[in-house]
């Protein structure tokens, strides 16, 4: 028998608890009392109901047309995200606007571009560098200036400097947290006249304009590739759209993935064991250097990491037609909210899952519905396959010079995982890095 929505197990979610702990947290609560399949009710905002499960994700994934991106109704992450990038591939519109935002950013996110294998191998490089001293290094500065050299030259080109791009991604991640506080109070109109809106759109442009200037020569970063195929030259009113996928995409490929670098980092800094392991397999690969086929148990390190630690640990939708969840009726227009976060930590799912162990991605292929750290289904991160390239290209490259350590003085609560627009380490966690005897190129072979 189907019982109606309003029979859903329900956790009435405390508002000042909630500014305390956050929703990741809230979301952990509910679920410990009432189960894996709960309504949260709030008490100024619409219900959200968690859909905890494995089994959820695999609905999720089987009838995927059932779910959408409500990238209109505030104050979820994916409005704001609209007003602050809009038609940015991320915070597209379901349909038609998606297909065609998707279809110009896949060739321009491919890791077999040579510009990007260029400036992953030397953002590498540089990282390498920066532990070759027996100083502590710190990961948040450490990360992001990593992930900028990353993806900002084969981006945007080089007529910007990397201190810029640096600064419009702190720029991005505080407009971000800003207005996701602001619209849990305000309407629309009032977010859309917001200094902090206006002011971020102001620096955005002016970055994107100082960039243009530079195009004629350098044609192959994708800002003139999409420059082109908007034919914005002939079609001004289209700047603005170019404006939003280019720098939406650099903002996703340097958040993401230099959280997800101080989480790899920090769990093999407490496994060195798996360092060595990681070293073993580097100095094994033939003189055309490191890549992500050749390095399956480095892979496997990157992919443990993000199941401990999954930087989108709460994947929003919405309800897009009736449907029946654990013979419960969701109507439509009901917010759901899947999670990373529950699965990779679920017991029933994957034994003993607060240990770190790499070799569960060595014995076979794992259930898709069992770990999504990246989303699942068509909207996806299309970025994956890039993220993942970098970080093993990253982590392999430095397992050739060094170990790496947490800092001496290093406090627990600092290593804790905190959700806010991702999930990141609590603390600026630092590490030292201990040289090997003698340090060995990756190219040298």
């Amino acid at each position: 028998m189907i019982r109606p929505y309003a029979v859903l197990p329900t956790f009435e979610v405390d508002g000042t608890r909630l500014r305390a702990i956050g929703i990741l947290k809230t979301v952990e609560e509910a679920v410990a009392t009432e189960g894996d399949c709960v309504r949260l009710r709030f008490a100024d905002s619409a219900d959200l109901v968690v859909l905890g499960g494995a089994r959820h994700v695999r609905d999720w994934q089987q009838k995927e047309a059932c779910f959408g991106k409500d990238v209109m109704t505030l104050p979820s992450s994916a409005a704001v995200g609209r007003l602050l990038l809009g038609d940015a591939l991320t915070f597209a519109h379901d349909g038609d606007e998606w297909r065609r935002v998707r279809k110009l950013t896949l060739p321009q996110v491919n890791p077999k571009c040579a510009s990007l294998q260029r400036a992953l191998t030397e953002s590498a490089d540089w990282l390498v560098e920066q532990f070759a001293t027996s100083m502590p290094v710190t990961l948040r500065a450490l990360t992001l200036e990593w992930a900028v050299r990353a993806v900002m030259p084969p981006f945007i080109g080089h007529t910007c400097t990397l201190r810029e791009g640096q600064r419009f991604a702190i720029d991005t991640h505080q407009a971000f947290y800003a207005l996701i506080r602001k619209a849990a109070t305000v309407d629309r109109s009032a977010l859309l006249h917001d200094p902090t809106l206006l002011n971020y759109r102001q620096r955005l442009h002016a970055l994107v304009d100082a960039s243009l200037s530079g195009i004629a020569k350098e044609p192959d970063t994708m800002l003139a590739q999409l420059y082109h195929a908007l034919d914005v030259a002939r079609h001004p009113e289209r700047k603005a759209s170019l404006a939003n996928q280019v720098m939406g995409n650099l903002s996703g490929s340097i958040d993401n993935p230099a959280t997800s670098l101080q989480w790899c980092l920090i769990h093999l800094a407490r496994h060195p064991e798996v360092q060595t392991r990681i070293y073993q397999e580097a100095r094994a690969q033939p003189r055309d250097g490191i890549s992500l086929q050749k390095c399956p148990l480095t892979l496997a390190a990157v992919k443990e990491a993000l199941r401990l630690t999954p930087v989108s640990s709460l994947v929003e939708r919405t309800v897009l037609q009736d449907i029946d969840i654990d013979g419960y009726r969701l109507p439509a227009g009901t917010a759901v909210l899947f999670s990373p976060w529950l699965v990779h930590h679920d017991a029933r799912v994957w034994p003993e899952p607060m240990r770190f162990n790499i070799d569960r991605f060595l014995q076979g292929p794992v259930p898709p519905y069992h770990y999504f750290p990246f989303g699942t289904g068509k909207r996806h991160c299309v970025g994956m396959s890039l993220s993942l390239h970098q970080l093993v290209i990253t982590l392999a490259r430095l397992s050739l010079s060094c170990r790496v350590q947490l800092a001496t003085g290093t406090r627990p609560v600092d290593l804790r995982p905190e959700f806010g627009l991702n999930l990141a380490p609590r603390g600026d966690v630092s590490l030292t890095a201990t040289p090997l005897a003698a340090p060995i190129s990756a190219d040298s072979f």
